[in-house]
């Protein structure tokens, strides 16, 4: 009997590349208007692929005008501000997980985040998005300095959940991360196929349950 479900916060819970990708485009065309000589097009396109080498840095633009050579804090400035506008914009809950998380801790169960994010920038998202409240704990990155890959963000969420691995279900979009490791420690795994099916990060492994929209977690967390 599933007594706790974990959730992968990013892809899963909200639509971290979206958020970014329009982040970036209102930082391109805002840099663009205070001064920085580049083509929009070829901005926002160079801006996205440096910032995903680095998409939880806090110096990303600063160092993206560094790189080509710029040195102004006035673009640097409107830059930031411009993200941090889109930002509050598009970052969202998907549709269904507010009453969805509702419903679970209704049940009783005990909600958690395993994320590779780091904690403040993952408390932060969740604050956001107005969701915090529904879980009973968090493991970052800085937990155990492991990416999901590594089976010790899951056997510490065990650990601070006090249960079996088969009393707990995990749910995420990532199947290198959110489910093969996972289910190597006998933890119940769901994929977020309405994320993974547009994305396809890394090499897919089979879970447990798919989802095909949030609320169809209720049902898996029955099993």
């Amino acid at each position: 009997m599933i007594k706790a479900v974990t959730f992968d916060l990013d892809m899963t819970l909200q639509d971290f590349i979206k958020f970014k990708k329009e982040g970036v485009k209102a930082t391109a065309k805002t840099m663009t208007k205070a001064g920085l000589k580049m083509p929009l097009d070829k901005l926002e396109k160079e801006l996205f692929e440096f910032y995903f080498q680095d998409i939880e840095g806090d110096k990303v633009f600063e160092n993206f005008l560094g790189k080509n050579g710029i040195k102004s804090d006035k673009i640097l400035a409107a830059g930031i501000n411009a993200y941090l506008k889109a930002k509050s914009k598009w970052l969202k809950a998907y549709p269904d997980v507010k009453p969805t998380l509702a419903k679970l801790k209704k049940r009783g169960l005990k909600l958690g985040i395993i994320t590779d994010a780091p904690r403040l920038k993952a408390y932060q998202r969740l604050d956001a998005i107005g969701i915090i409240d529904y879980f009973d704990f968090l493991v970052g990155f800085e937990d155990t300095h492991k990416q999901k890959t590594h089976k010790e963000p899951f056997l510490k969420a065990l650990k601070i959940l006090k249960l079996k691995p088969e009393e707990v279900m995990h749910v995420g979009d990532w199947p290198e991360r959110d489910v093969k490791t996972p289910k190597s420690l006998g933890i119940k795994t769901c994929l977020a196929n309405y994320s993974y099916k547009v994305h396809k990060f890394g090499k897919y492994y089979e879970p447990d349950f798919k989802i095909e929209r949030f609320k169809e977690v209720i049902e898996n967390g029955k099993n």
